[in-house]
């Protein structure tokens, strides 16, 4: 195919690890070799290649192929081919995403990695003087891109489905021997003609006991796609609520990987720090003509990839508390058998080594949204979608004088505020429940811990919900978050001090960006009074939540962290990041 021709033949994508990679450093979505750091596309070439992926058609991409005997292929086998089949265009997307990444802010995930030397810039082949993209292009191909190869997935699950149900029908004893249904050596002799063994019927009946089961235990319904009669299916009436295994068999489509999410989220949180940050004077850029007035806030569009990201991570098997009897204990629960990314054991404490990056969230998928939360403005985006409209025509210029109008806008500040308070505590606690993420920071978090004691606690810990996978930039976010969205109250003191006491206390993440964030609930500024005395919140959330901001955190900044680290407050502050050289995620 024409559009793979630049691809240098190396392993930089996450899906090409190689066999003999140690397990025992961490597998993170943008570390595709142990040499070679993740290859980066130069500005002058973005635009050629974003036009070519956008030129092929739908189903070239990644495009499925049949057994070579003509047999129906085992699960295995078609998981495999299918990642195979999509190894080379999901490192082309990443590759070019990437590009788009470090365009969009100096300050962005990818700009920083090219700083340190953790990702490189190719340069130099051919393309240049080309024409450079601007932001607003950037970040519209890159929601477009993950668009098309969604959309190229699809595209293989669908060729995937109609060949197998043909090669299905076509190897049924049913159609070729319907005279007599109750002699048990024709039908044998039959199963052998059309080139169905024993061994592959006892392959497909084991994977299919298997998923069911799995199928049950989150409450779904399961309907038989060969033999109806052996299936129990209560009503016609729950037909909308079963599902086929065929659907389910293959974990997550190919094509989509956790790594080009995180990207994209890591842009629209840029996007947002720039636009109402406080830090920023001015920015470039136009949230509302950038992403459209019809179009999801920020906040809401970054739930709508992480539950993008969460259902695939499901569909391979990950356990991300759906199920109403899930305990701490249950890992793995997800509907799909797939590559078994939530496999694992928190009863044992013993972290999987088969964490698929392909489908396994990442600490900087939860935390981007969360930033992207604690960077929103609700306020200023209502005002600037009023200004929108009035200067295309949708509006009146005198809408401000009327009153009705002026509760029309406070009703969609509070509608956007709700939505971003939504998006953070929701992300917050779906940390808690996927268990990949625990498993990675309990992997992290334990290393040096070996006593019998210390094991028990740990335990304790895991059951009690105390350890999960959030770090620094969870809390420092939460909090911001909390700050820009509730009025001072005793409600929001009492939110901070929660979140702050679990921070410390509880996972041990205390760094200065937490402790900035938590005086900010105060109205302390971040510059002021770090002489070492204590001065009294100029903002009151109440005298008890008062009292205990002045007294723990209002000496400044330093005098707090150096407080915490005796307390060892700070002790998983580094283990659980995302990156030990970035505390942004």
């Amino acid at each position: 195919m024409q559009i793979h021709h630049q691809i240098k033949q190396q392993p930089f994508s996450a899906l090409a690890q190689e066999s003999d990679y140690d397990d025992e450093q961490p597998l993170l979505p943008t570390k595709h070799s142990r040499k070679l750091p993740p290859p980066v596309c130069p500005p002058s070439h973005l635009r050629s290649e974003v036009e070519a992926i956008f030129d092929a058609p739908v189903g070239t991409l990644i495009a499925y192929s049949k057994s070579q005997t003509g047999e129906l292929k085992s699960a295995e086998e078609e998981m495999a081919d299918a990642y195979y089949a999509a190894d080379s265009v999901v490192q082309r997307v990443e590759f070019i995403l990437r590009g788009l990444n470090s365009m969009i802010s100096s300050e962005s995930y990818v700009s920083r990695s090219l700083e340190t030397g953790a990702m490189s810039l190719e340069e130099g082949e051919g393309g240049a003087g080309g024409d450079v993209m601007t932001k607003q292009d950037c970040f519209r191909a890159m929601i477009d891109l993950l668009s098309r190869i969604q959309e190229e997935g699809d595209a293989y699950d669908e060729l995937r489905k109609r060949i197998r149900s043909q090669l299905t029908t076509s190897t049924d004893p049913t159609n070729s021997d319907s005279s007599s249904s109750s002699s048990n050596s024709d039908s044998d002799d039959s199963d052998d003609e059309e080139g169905v063994s024993e061994k592959d019927e006892e392959i497909f009946n084991e994977w299919s006991g298997g998923l069911n089961e799995r199928m049950r235990e989150v409450g779904f319904k399961v309907r038989q796609n060969s033999d109806s009669s052996s299936t129990s299916v209560n009503d016609a009436s729950d037909a909308d609520e079963e599902v086929s295994q065929e659907d389910y068999q293959f974990g997550a489509s190919p094509g989509l990987t956790v790594h080009m999410v995180d990207l994209v989220l890591d842009a629209l949180a840029c996007l947002c720090e720039e636009e109402y940050g406080t830090k920023s004077s001015s920015s470039s850029v136009d949230l509302v003509q950038l992403m459209g007035k019809d179009a999801s806030p920020p906040p809401a569009m970054g739930k709508d990839l992480l539950d993008t990201v969460l259902h695939r991570h499901w569909l391979d098997g990950g356990d991300i508390g759906l199920s109403a009897e899930a305990k701490a204990t249950a890992v793995g629960q997800g509907i799909g058998i797939g590559s078994g990314t939530g496999a694992g054991s928190l009863s044992n404490l013993s972290p999987s080594t088969n964490f698929d990056v392909r489908t396994c969230p990442t600490a900087m998928t939860f935390n981007a949204v969360i930033r992207i939360a604690s960077n929103f403005d609700p306020k200023a985006h209502a005002e600037a979608v009023e200004k929108y409209n009035i200067l295309n025509g949708e509006g009146s210029s005198q809408r401000s004088s009327n009153g009705a109008d002026k509760d029309t806008l406070k009703q969609q500040q509070e509608m956007l505020r709700d939505i971003t308070i939504d998006a953070a505590f929701s992300t917050y606690s779906r940390m808690k429940f996927c268990s990949a993420l625990t498993l990675r920071a309990l992997k992290d978090s334990t290393k040096n811990a070996t006593s019998r004691s210390a094991v028990k606690r740990q335990a304790k810990l895991v059951a009690e919900g105390a350890l999960t996978g959030r770090n620094s930039a969870t809390y420092a976010y939460l909090l911001q978050t909390v700050s820009n969205c509730i009025p001072p109250s005793l409600s929001r003191g009492n939110i901070a001090f929660g979140l702050y006491h679990k921070a410390c206390d509880q996972e041990g993440v205390i760094d200065e960006n937490v402790i900035k964030a938590m005086r900010s609930i105060g109205g302390y500024e971040e510059d002021n009074n770090d002489d070492g005395t204590s001065a009294p919140p100029p903002v009151s959330n109440g005298p008890i939540f008062d009292n205990f901001l002045q007294t723990e955190l209002g000496a400044g900044v330093s005098s707090a962290l150096e407080k915490g680290r005796s307390l060892r407050q700070d002790r998983n502050y580094k283990l659980r990041r995302h990156l030990d050289w970035d505390g942004s995620y």
